[in-house]
């Protein structure tokens, strides 16, 4: 999976061993979070040790919030939220090792406007 900017750049992750990588074709696993929600992990950092990014699909309601989305839910109607998933080196910086990922907006499928 790879994660781009709205300019469809990739964006640098800086690595614990000083090294530098990109946010194309990294690793991503279908799992649970710790509330046993399915989630899309993607791993932004060292396998095992993250950070994480972790994407929620949802399904918006009636009354303005969201539930998690179902298989016969129209993908029209989904949406991708991200969240930061907690990594080895969380405790000492604010931005969790993914400054690239914030500000954290919601994901919405792109309507095909070649018909």
């Amino acid at each position: 999976m790879s994660i781009l900017s709205k300019e469809k750049d990739a964006f640098k992750i800086h690595l614990l061993n000083d090294q530098t990588t990109t946010t194309c074709e990294l690793e991503a696993r279908f799992t649970k979070d710790v509330y046993k929600n399915p989630i899309l992990q993607v791993e932004a950092g060292v396998l095992g040790i993250g950070p994480t990014y972790n994407l929620y699909f949802l399904k918006r309601t009636l009354n303005k919030g969201c539930r998690l989305a179902r298989n016969n839910d129209d993908l029209n109607k989904i949406i991708v939220r991200p969240s930061v998933g907690i990594g080895l080196y969380d405790d000492w910086e604010d931005d969790l090792g993914v400054p690239w990922a914030f500000p954290l907006e919601d994901f919405k499928k792109e309507k095909n406007t070649n018909r």
